[in-house]
């Protein structure tokens, strides 16, 4: 029976900030490489005996690369032609992501491991420069809530001072609906202590931007722009 090869999903921003392209291919084995690079891989996969390893979890991996040697084979030696700043892995489980503006590159893992394929995305077509070339910039159909024009990331972790926090968010609360603020953010706002939650909220134009930034200039981190595309 024929595979089909999943439709693309549509992707209007950059992932990482840098890469228009994604597919991801669901492979046994693919925990391995978060363990070895690729010339360490291919040669367990091409072993003529099974390695041996006294944790019976990493033995099932090793197994599963040896007994998938033969997509192995074909993907990394595909792979390995690539310059690596023109691309990304990414792992998770036994799912492998890549990413890439190199069309070519993504047709090519689309089509030639078609039955790996879990995922895929791609710039919708025309767009693939606008894209590529746009700086903190999410491209949207319509604007979230038919009004916000801009994402901010916070910092609230930057303002130490508890009381401080307590009457930055009052005062959040009293910009609604110029921004989107809810009692979540409101909380985590107030009490968190980690630099590495990003959270956002959504806000309405340039001037409510500037008055937040005015107010509280260490709460504001990345600012990204909704960009209508049609």
């Amino acid at each position: 029976m024929k595979i089909a090869l999943p439709t693309a999903k549509k992707t209007k921003k950059k992932f990482y900030n840098k890469f228009i392209y994604k597919v991801s291919l669901n492979i046994p084995g693919t925990t391995g490489l978060r363990w070895y690079d690729f010339p360490e891989f291919l040669n367990i996969c091409q072993s003529q005996s099974l390695i041996t390893d006294d944790r019976s979890w990493k033995r099932k991996i090793l197994d599963e690369m040896q007994t998938h040697k033969k997509v192995w084979l074909d993907l990394i030696t595909y792979i390995q032609q690539f310059d690596k700043k023109t691309y990304m892995k990414r792992i998770e489980s036994n799912t492998v992501d890549f990413y890439t503006n190199n069309k070519d590159m993504y047709d090519n893992l689309c089509h030639n491991f078609i039955e790996y394929v879990k995922v895929r995305f791609e710039p919708p077509i025309g767009k693939e420069n606008q894209i590529l070339n746009s700086q903190k910039e999410i491209f949207v159909n319509q604007l979230p809530h038919e009004k916000y024009q801009y994402r901010a990331y916070l910092h609230p972790h930057k303002i130490k001072n508890k009381n401080d926090r307590i009457t930055l968010a009052a005062w959040l609360e009293k910009q609604k609906p110029k921004i989107t603020y809810t009692d979540s953010i409101n909380q985590w706002l107030v009490n968190t202590d980690q630099n590495w939650d990003r959270r956002y909220i959504h806000i309405d134009n340039d001037q409510t931007l500037l008055m937040i930034k005015l107010r509280a200039p260490d709460l504001i981190s990345q600012v990204h722009k909704y960009v209508l595309i049609r």
